[in-house]
């Protein structure tokens, strides 16, 4: 069990540290200009953010069963 949990936490470290399309975008805005990055980290934690507070309320699963409320 204590293995299982290691392996696991190991796998979303790696996942979690590995660069996306979000991260992508963030480093070009950024290098367009400091106001730009910065509005773009905001506007992708934000999302991310309603996301999670999404999930947490079961609506996940909803969208998810559902291709006409996606």
């Amino acid at each position: 069990m204590f293995t299982t949990l290691i392996a696991f936490l190991g796998a979303c470290t790696l996942i979690a540290a590995s660069p996306g399309p979000g991260t992508m975008l963030i480093i070009r805005k950024s290098l367009q200009s400091r106001r730009a990055g910065f509005l773009t980290v905001l506007g992708n934690e934000t999302g991310v953010f309603v996301w999670g507070l999404a999930a947490a309320f079961g609506l996940t699963a909803l969208l998810a069963a559902s291709e006409v409320a996606y």
